[in-house]
């Protein structure tokens, strides 16, 4: 615990040796493309395939009839749970395999082309003709014919009034929390095979079991056993790739109805239009304080677009994202409103922190603006509110109970590491270059790591190694090196020996997936239970081997001793004697163990990071010069792989703040952002270095001290840069600038604000 080896997975990747969808050889396979609606919202009149279906080469064209007739089921709604742990019932369409007549978004499935070759599905696919009786449609929340999906209150409107009553100071706030796209490296894709065992489905996804149960027993009703799911290695996921989609059973059903194998990869315009949305809510929010600066009461309302259907995570950002609103601060009551529409837009789900970045964005830029409307620092206004470390566990307003945490030496570490006493210098050299330098700091709290139970395996083989099975699911995290570093140090095997299973649902029995930070924590910590279960499982064995007796054993660093003398043995070597049936008195034993690990409370990691940027007031352009991050989460077992999520996320974050936006046109619900020619993406150059440093307090609520790392980033660096951007136009008397700071969007704020000094 703590060393930082270098990945394990590295090699093999910097070699050209991984193993993506597409380095699989399946030159057998069909191959697909997927007819997509081009009309957000409107009733099918017309399906013509007929001509495509005459072409040579083309095996099948699929639409929603043939899947009616199939009897395919549909994909089931996720009923999560509220803050107040009650099933959030959301009334919204059915997702079927393909749509049933009515089309509700841009680039929705309508039907599958397939053909032996790409070129030849991709003639047949312009030749399918279909035209839609038009139906109004919405892009927003706002718009007419956004319908409600659900509603919900927490807090206590009566108290929050009160307080807001006898307030010296009221500030408020409306804040646009943008759509963006995931955009992972790698699109997603499918590969269904028939076999005399069932089908077998290759797709990148963050929840191979999950996935493979709703596809097995909801869409085409056939045993588990019958379908096995791989997940090979995978480009990228950010939340994008947890849900189950129309693609997957697409290719699965083709595979079946053919008895072929059907292969099928988005184009990047494809990912655009279908990959689930992230983010897209409309806040309004009210801060009360007290002539001396101490926070009263908070009231939130928000609106949050969950596309056209609900996807299976869409609806947490706004619900149970908003634990994240009590942040790390004594706020006495609440009065929050939050409520989810159905548009005709594509789905949105989670996306990098699934409510926490988007409840901290808006709780962090309302403090950033009551500290400029005080005259005071953020840093001193946080100061007088934050929880302090005698009154942890702190159980918050919104519902949380932090069952650990420093945040005021988190705070102090963080005004010391971004040299915020040397800010004023900095600012001055910037102005004589003409340039606007602001300074933005934003604290944070989130919910992580909690959730449904994880299991996994150790088997020990006879050769001195180990073979690891995980039910959580690697995106580019480095889940083979954490995992493999904790059963080397607990065994004390050479990670080399070490073989590391996960993305295959017959090789792993069970598991649930990486979502929510969960996958060390909460995966990690059933692993480490695993060994601790083969640990006494092999006890009264190395007993006998030692001849002593069972309450004499002790074990440390792989090897069971004799306490108080220098006899011992291997686990190792136990299991090498045990497939050897060698073991003494015919003992039988079989060196392998599962665990389990069911989290009674989630994670709470915490921390506060602050950005400083340069503003071009004659162009707009904002410039991000300096980063720093202190952060809590808790024990680490690769300090290393912490930083690279630290910095992923800090980038996606940046990306989102500064340049990153999914647009609709208003008057046909067309996608314009389809492309890297219309949808920006941060690039190394558009990042400082950045200064990490932690102070950690050990998680009480698993067994390794944990606490989830991966939406840090993402969840500080928009509220940070965008206080920084508003600090930095403040002389000129902007208000307030929503997120992307796009040059244009900068630039028209400061001339509408010289406007208005006019």
């Amino acid at each position: 615990m703590g060393g930082a080896p270098r990945r394990l997975e590295d090699a093999r990747f910097l070699r050209g040796q991984g193993v993506y969808l597409e380095d699989i050889d399946h030159s057998g396979a069909l191959v697909a493309l997927v007819i997509r609606s081009d009309c957000p919202h409107g009733r099918i009149t017309r399906f013509d395939t007929e001509v495509a279906r005459q072409m040579d080469g083309v095996v099948a064209v699929l639409t929603g009839e043939d899947a009616i007739a199939d009897g395919l089921g549909t994909i089931p709604p996720n009923n999560v749970p509220t803050l107040k742990g009650e099933p959030l019932e959301v009334d919204g369409p059915e997702v079927r395999i393909l749509p049933d007549g009515v089309v509700r978004y841009v680039g929705e499935a309508i039907g599958l082309v397939v053909a032996r070759d790409l070129r030849t599905a991709e003639a047949a696919r312009d030749l399918v003709e279909v035209d839609y009786e038009p139906l109004p449609f919405a892009l927003s929340p706002n718009d007419a014919a956004a319908e409600a999906g659900y509603s919900l209150h927490h807090g206590d409107a009566d108290a929050t009034d009160r307080a807001f009553d006898t307030a010296a100071h009221r500030v408020a706030i409306r804040l646009v929390n943008q759509r963006v796209a995931a955009a992972p490296m790698e699109t997603r894709s499918a590969i269904a095979c028939p076999s005399a065992a069932g089908y077998t489905l290759t797709t990148g996804t963050q929840a191979p079991h999950l996935t493979r149960n709703v596809l097995a027993r909801d869409m085409f009703g056939i045993p588990l056993d019958d379908l096995r799911l791989i997940t090979p290695d995978t480009g990228g996921g950010f939340g994008t790739k947890a849900p189950i989609y129309r693609e997957q059973a697409l290719v699965l059903w083709a595979a079946r109805r053919l008895d072929a194998p059907v292969k099928w990869v988005a184009d990047r315009n494809e990912g655009f239009q279908s990959d689930a949305a992230g983010r897209d809510m409309v806040w309004n929010l009210e801060l009360a304080l007290d002539e001396d600066g101490h926070f009263l009461g908070l009231r939130a309302d928000v609106k949050a677009n969950l596309g056209a259907y609900q996807s299976l995570f869409g609806a947490v950002p706004a619900n149970v994202g908003l634990a994240a609103l009590g942040g790390v601060y004594r706020i006495p009551t609440v009065d929050i409103r939050s409520a989810g529409y159905f548009t005709h837009t594509t789905p949105v789900d989670a996306y990098r922190g699934a409510g926490r970045p988007e409840a901290i964005y808006a709780l962090e830029c309302l403090i950033g603006k009551a500290a400029r409307h005080l005259g005071i620092s953020g840093f001193d206004l946080r100061r007088r509110n934050v929880i302090p470390t005698d009154a942890i566990p702190y159980r918050t307003v919104m519902g949380a109970t932090y069952d650990s945490g420093d945040f005021p030496t988190v705070l102090a570490a963080s005004e010391r590491t971004s040299d915020f006493a040397g800010f004023p210098s900095r600012r001055s050299v910037s102005n004589a270059q003409g340039l606007l330098r602001g300074f933005g700091a934003a604290a944070y709290v989130e919910r992580a790591a909690g959730g449904a139970e994880e299991g996994a395996r150790i088997e020990l083989d006879d050769d001195g190694g180990a073979d690891v099975m995980v039910g959580s699911m690697t995106a580019g995290q480095g889940h083979a090196t954490a995992h493999v570093q904790l059963v080397s140090e607990r065994l004390a095997l050479d990670p080399d020996r070490i073989r590391f299973h996960q993305g295959d649902t017959d090789r792993v029995s069970r598991g649930v997936g990486t979502f929510g930070s969960r996958s060390l924590a909460v995966g990690g910590s059933a692993l480490h239970r695993a060994v601790d279960t083969l640990v006494e499982k092999l006890a009264p064995v190395a007993a006998a081997v030692l001849e002593c007796a069972e309450a004499d054993i002790s074990f440390a660093k792989g090897a069971f001793s004799i306490t108080g003398t220098d006899r011992r043995v291997f686990a190792t070597e136990l299991a090498r004697l045990a497939h050897a049936d060698r073991l003494p008195g015919g003992i039988a034993c079989d060196p392998s163990s599962d665990g389990a690990f069911q989290p009674a409370e989630p994670t709470y990691p915490n921390g506060m990071h602050t950005a400083e940027v340069e503003v071009d007031p004659e162009t707009g352009v904002v410039r991000l010069v300096r980063y720093t991050a202190v952060d809590d989460f808790g024990n680490e077992i690769n300090p290393m792989l912490v930083d690279g999520q630290v910095h992923g996320g800090v980038g996606q974050g940046a990306g989102q703040a500064l340049m990153e936006q999914v647009v609709h046109d208003p008057d046909s619900g067309q996608l314009i952002t389809g492309s890297f020619l219309d949808y920006a993406m941060p690039r190394a150059t558009d990042f400082p270095d950045m200064t990490l440093s932690r102070a950690p307090t050990p998680c009480l609520n698993n067994p390794l001290g944990l606490k989830g790392c991966g939406e840090a980033g993402a969840i500080c660096a928009p509220p940070a840069i965008m206080i920084a951007i508003m600090d930095a136009l403040a002389p000129l008397g902007v208000a307030h600038v929503d997120m992307p700071a796009t040059p244009f969007n900068v630039w028209r704020a400061i001339q509408a604000a010289g406007k208005a000094d006019k």
